[in-house]
């Protein structure tokens, strides 16, 4: 015989664990909370999703998730048997919700300017490996434009990120308020999880912020980071910046999701228009962007998980939504196999036939 398990809701829970909760998405299948492990990017902001039919929560700015019991046992710091035996007891007496926040003040970003000057430097500091250039021979792109779009490889041991910070002080860069660098012990090194760094670019190519495509993560969904200090001493937090990849000068863009992903695709179509954002959900500012590139024609081309995923299909339908009031901008869906989840994977398929 099977064994019985109890349904723990997710929202109770959340309720439990003091969370803070978008009080109009209460009535839907997918709630909206604060995330209490990366702390959102302020109050009033919602990136923890909570499932009421699976009882799941995933955020969708740090990757967090789970389910019921295991939400509990990190907030709460206990063992999943703990928690467990904790929320099956029961009771209604919620902790009154708190906006996550961290123990160390943090600096606002600097302006773009400022962060370009000092992310160029550091990339012209750093090599890239030999495992992460077959990665991106891999995807399709030339060894010349690895080296024009300077991707380049975390530092991998602590002395080596100490190092990198100590020569970029030594160029006479201050690095309070560039996301990535904090202090530990008095002295500023750089931190994040290993792998290879995208530089994320606005449409005059200055470097907005970097993204690290991680080494050791099996989840897809999981695979790329932004470089961000945020709850760390001297630390700051990183935005969702929009990239864009390509010839600026064409009146026909693709709005995809991930910076890689667009630089790929762009390349393998002739330097075509990206506007890449840094998630389904992280659409700030770019309706924004596509104004200033001026476009008059607008293609989404992202990815085909959007037919089976009902989370990526609802995002999809709000950007259709953001970007469907612009003026003067025609606007239209680039569809290819679905055996291909993303138009880089499309076209570099298509390449090779």
């Amino acid at each position: 015989m099977g064994r019985a398990y109890k349904k723990i809701p997710i929202v109770d829970t959340a309720h439990r664990c003091g969370l803070v909760l978008n009080p109009r998405t209460l009535h839907r299948g997918e709630v909206e909370a604060s995330c209490p492990f990366c702390g959102d990017h302020g109050v009033g902001r919602y990136h923890l999703f909570l499932n009421t039919s699976t009882d799941q929560y995933r955020c969708v700015l740090c990757g967090a998730h789970g389910n019921s019991v295991t939400l509990y046992a990190r907030v709460k710091g206990l063992d999943n048997l703990e928690a467990f035996r904790e929320l099956e007891e029961g009771g209604n007496v919620y902790p009154m919700p708190k906006q996550p926040d961290s123990q160390y003040t943090e600096a606002a970003p600097r302006a773009l300017a400022e962060r370009s000057e000092i992310y160029t430097d550091m990339l012209h500091l750093l090599t890239l490996s030999d495992r992460h250039r077959e990665n991106l021979l891999g995807r399709g792109l030339s060894e010349e434009r690895i080296e024009r779009n300077e991707y380049r490889s975390m530092p991998e041991t602590d002395a080596g990120r100490r190092l990198l910070a100590s020569l970029l002080k030594g160029c006479g860069h201050d690095l309070e308020g560039i996301p990535g660098f904090r202090t530990r012990y008095g002295e500023w090194t750089v931190t994040g999880p290993s792998g290879f760094l995208i530089p994320v670019r606005n449409k005059d190519g200055l470097i907005q912020g970097l993204k690290i495509r991680l080494d050791d993560e099996a989840d897809p969904d999981r695979k790329y980071r932004w470089l961000s200090s945020r709850g760390m001493p001297n630390g700051t937090r990183s935005y969702s910046w929009i990239h864009v990849t390509g010839n600026t000068a064409s009146k026909r863009a693709y709005l995809t999701e991930g910076p890689l992903k667009g630089d790929v695709a762009s390349f393998l179509d002739n330097d075509a228009l990206f506007v890449c954002i840094g998630g389904v959900n992280a659409i700030h500012g770019l309706k924004e962007t596509v104004k200033e590139l001026g476009v008059t024609e607008l293609v989404e081309a992202m990815d085909m998980d959007q037919n089976t995923n009902p989370h990526v299909r609802n995002a999809v339908l709000e950007i259709r939504k953001e970007l469907g009031s612009l003026p003067n901008i025609r606007y239209s869906k680039y569809v290819w196999s679905p055996a291909y989840k993303g138009v880089d994977d499309y076209y570099h398929a298509r390449a090779a036939a």
